[in-house]
Formats: structure tokens, sequence, C-alpha cells
């Protein structure tokens, strides 16, 4: 079975891709003027693509003011849950991003579709390009949807890597810097790293959009230390860790749950507890790849 890949792109690199897929959808289907489909707000949009195998098949971007638009699913894919993947994939990496509103345009056949999750409309019904629609959003309130004990995780997260002998492996969605951008934090990873010639420490994230144009704190330990790698997870298969984490090789972990951000869960010495978390992370991390916006410096 072909498995659905899902992937950050960019526009000056992937726009013939992204433009054949939004022409056949909205221009050709739709008859959307093809003077409105192309707008200039690509250039600087995040984009998305969705693959099934070697096939381009659905593309969505997000505005920096929080407009999602240009979702489309080319009819022979449609039923196949690729837009709803689309769309989890864009609020997930909004809400690393910490975006506190989401909106969009919804023809009206999809409002139920938006629904879903957990858009509300707001203002009155309009017309677009000929087609009726309605504006929805959906408040994220990033502060109080995440982690309510990100303080105590934050704590965890230290005392996991300042006792760690030589391993700590991470997995996180984009490095949250709630979380991960502390310098008490970056001081201890440094260290690990640098205390054995056996030590590594190992980043894996989900989206690497949002650590592209920061700098962050472990993308910068990654480029200076050999020790210290981050790889992207296969978006097929980062369902299959159910958890944010952090796991020593002493035992010791603390972690999350990726929706709804709450459930805490702990443990010191808690080894085979610890083990069940190192080998979900080993085994996505062996089919993972290096981010090239995050590469290391020669």
């Amino acid at each position: 079975m072909t498995m659905l890949k899902i992937e950050p792109v960019s526009w000056q690199d992937d726009a013939e891709i992204l433009t054949a897929i939004r022409h056949r959808v909205f221009v050709d289907e739709q008859h959307v003027p093809i003077e409105l489909e192309i707008d200039e707000h690509d250039p600087q949009a995040q984009h998305w693509l969705a693959s099934l195998g070697d096939t381009a098949v659905g593309t969505v971007r997000l505005l920096s003011d929080g407009h999602i638009g240009r979702m489309a699913v080319l009819a022979d894919y449609r039923g196949k849950h690729i837009g709803q993947d689309m769309l989890d994939t864009v609020i997930a990496s909004a809400k690393a991003q910490q975006f506190p509103l989401l909106r969009l345009a919804a023809q009206q056949h999809a409002i139920g579709f938006y629904r879903k999750a957990g858009f509300k409309i707001y203002g009155e019904p309009f017309m677009d390009a000929g087609i009726p629609h309605v504006s929805m959003e959906l408040r994220l309130d990033t502060a109080a949807k995440s982690p309510p004990e990100h303080q105590d995780f934050s704590a965890l997260a230290l005392d996991i890597c300042q006792q760690a002998r030589r391993q700590v492996r991470i997995f996180s969605l984009s490095l949250n810097e709630a979380i991960y951008s502390e310098d008490a934090l970056s001081v201890a990873l440094s260290a690990l790293a640098r205390r054995h010639r056996n030590s590594e420490v190992r980043l894996l994230i989900c989206d690497d959009r949002p650590l592209r144009e920061v700098r962050h704190p472990l993308v910068e330990l990654s480029r200076r230390l050999s020790a210290v790698d981050i790889r992207l997870a296969r978006v097929e298969l980062q369902q299959e860790l159910r958890e944010y984490f952090l796991v020593g090789d002493n035992g010791h972990f603390a972690a999350y749950t990726r929706h709804g951000q709450s459930g805490l869960r702990s443990g010191v010495d808690k080894r085979a507890a610890a083990r069940e978390y190192i080998e979900q992370f080993d085994r996505i991390w062996q089919v993972s790849r290096p981010s090239p916006w995050l590469k290391r410096l020669y």
C-alpha cells in the first residue's frame, strides 16, 4: 500500500507542481479565473505538498497572518482523507509557530469538513470567483493549549539531560521553544555530547519549518558538534509516536501527549518504560532523514 507523504515545500523550488495541482482543481474544475488563482502571497507563504508514492496529489498553503488557503486535492484522490491529513499538518505547524488564530474562506460545500477540525463560521456568506463562501476561524490559544505542565516538563528535561551518562533522545514537533530553548538545557546537552567519544544526542522532529529562520540553540549545537544529530521523521510514521518525549540512558524519561498537549508522564530509574520509548524512537530514527535546511556547517 502506497503511503501518503505530506511535506513542507517552497514556492521558489516547487511552484510548478503546486501550480499544476491548483490549476486542475480551481481553474479546470471550478472555473476560477487563472489571474485570481496565483497571487502575490504565494512567494512568501508556507506550502505543503501531499504525495502518494511519486504522484503529487494535493497542496495547501498558510499565510503569515494565519490564513489557510489553496487547499486542493486532485479529483481521483478525494475521499481518502488526504485533505484532512493536510489540514491536520497545517494546524500542528501553526501551533508550533504560536499562531493564536487560523482563518480561511470555505466553499459552502466544505463547511462540514472544516467544522470537524474545530473551525467556526463568522460573518456573512460572500461570493469569491463566482463561488459561495463563508469565513471560518479556529482559535488555537497556543499558550493555553501547550502543556499545562511546561514548567514541570522543562525542569524534568533539564534533570534528565544533566544526569544522562552518554545518550539522550528527544522527540518533538519543532523543538518547542518553551522547553528546548533554555540556556541550561543547551549547556547540559553540550557537556553530554563532549563527555565521551560514544556520547550522542538525537533530536527527532516532525516539522523543520519553524526552525528555518530562527537561531534555535539546539539546532546551533547540532551544527557545531557531530555528537548532536537532528533528523526529520517521515510523515507517514510520525503518528506511531503518540507522545512527545525526552528519554535518557539511565531509565529517566518525561513525556506528554501530542494531541491536546496534556497528560505529563515521567519516570526515574524506570528502565522498562524508558526502553519502550527508546525502541519506538530508534525505529523511526533509522528511516528518518536530515533536514536540508538545518544541515551542519562545515
